[in-house]
């Protein structure tokens, strides 16, 4: 018995779409499939110790494992099955939790597959050999996937590296305030802990990203990026609005570094979809990122209508777009995480938020 998530179950129909097609098109950033498109010819998959290819020879998939060939299979089966996959991942299982597709078991027998994910030590989900208009090579890339079939995935994972510390500055702020903001409980209780310390005449200054990998990773992309994130993270919980896109609109706005707006550069843009990419692609909080991709052919989105869309690195600025318009900050757990509390370092207060961030 196989049983997998509905991110996991979307890496497999991932597979089954590619080879049933042969082709994946590529998109904009609003999600819509354009003419664009390229031409698959071979899938390639570690599964536990084992090496599978999937070549596409005319209207067959050639099926080898570790150079041995192991079965052929007809397209039209990979395509009739992919659309039973995907009907089964809409209709199964609830939340985050793993479930069994039992419709599909004799196909995955057929084609020897064992495990639903594929063995990954990067960013790539699959690899994929296709025909390359640009160059005329036929280069094997590795895509990161993400599925709209489920739960809106994430971009960007909390964890204890992606925290922003603020020193709470100005206004009325001594240890009975403190102890009234943090009385704040229940559901939104972190944007009303802000509010309170708005209403307090204080206001949140960002002093550090605590974790020096994470720090050093941001820097890399930009030597003011924790800056710039943790301005707009701050701003987000003050204004109740975690949109990115409409986030980057009020930083440029304001302009917290007093960048040379007057020529028309979007400097706080442009280093978000920067941020965004590398995310994407390579760069995790806690490894210290030497500024390669991991995933070197961009990203493969699967719509909630079942299309496949590609976002070649060739074509970085539809990923960027894409990434930009269809992205929030999100609250993470306060208890796991120890955020959203207003704490005393000596004389000084501080105040620390979470950065994750998800899908829309």
């Amino acid at each position: 018995m196989i049983t997998a998530n509905k991110g996991e179950w979307s890496e497999l129909y991932v597979l089954f779409k590619l080879l049933g097609e042969k082709k994946v098109h590529a998109g904009d950033g609003n999600l819509n499939k354009l003419e664009v498109y390229y031409p698959v010819l071979k899938v390639l998959r570690d599964e536990l110790e084992r090496h599978l290819e999937y070549s596409i020879d005319k209207d067959i998939v050639i099926i080898t494992e570790d150079e041995t060939e192991i079965a052929r299979i007809n397209i039209v089966d990979f395509f009739t099955q992919s659309k039973e996959l995907f009907k089964c991942i809409q209709e199964g299982g609830h939340g985050i939790g793993a479930f069994e597709i039992q419709s599909i078991n004799d196909f995955l027998n057929k084609i020897h597959c064992k495990k639903v994910k594929a063995k990954s030590i990067d960013k790539a989900d699959i690899h994929i050999v296709i025909h390359d208009y640009h160059t005329g090579m036929e280069p094997s890339l590795g895509f990161s996937i993400k599925s709209d079939a489920g739960a809106a995935p994430t971009l960007l994972n909390a964890s204890g590296a992606t925290t922003f510390t603020y020193e709470v500055s100005g206004g009325r702020i001594d240890d009975n305030v403190v102890d009234c903001i943090n009385a704040i409980n229940g559901t939104g209780c972190v944007i009303k802990r802000v509010k309170a310390i708005q209403q307090a005449g204080a206001e949140l200054k960002f002093s550090s990203v605590p974790n020096q990998i994470f720090d050093n990773n941001l820097r890399m992309i930009d030597s003011n990026l924790p800056e710039i994130i943790g301005w707009m993270l701050a701003d987000c919980y003050a204004q109740k609005d975690m949109n990115i896109k409409e986030a980057a609109e009020r930083i440029s706005k304001n302009n917290p570094l007093n960048y040379n707006l007057s020529q028309g550069h979007d400097h706080y843009g442009y280093k978000i979809k920067s941020l965004m990419v590398a995310t994407a692609l390579g760069m995790l909080p806690s490894k210290a990122w030497n500024g390669r991709y991991e995933a070197t052919g961009g990203y493969l989105v699967v719509k909630s209508d079942g299309d496949v869309i590609c976002f070649h690195l060739y074509d970085r600025n539809l990923l960027e777009d894409y990434l930009f318009n269809n992205t929030k900050f999100e609250t993470p757990s306060k208890k796991r995480y120890n955020m959203g509390k207003v704490y005393r370092n000596g004389n000084k207060y501080y105040f620390n938020l979470v950065l994750q961030i998800r899908f829309l």
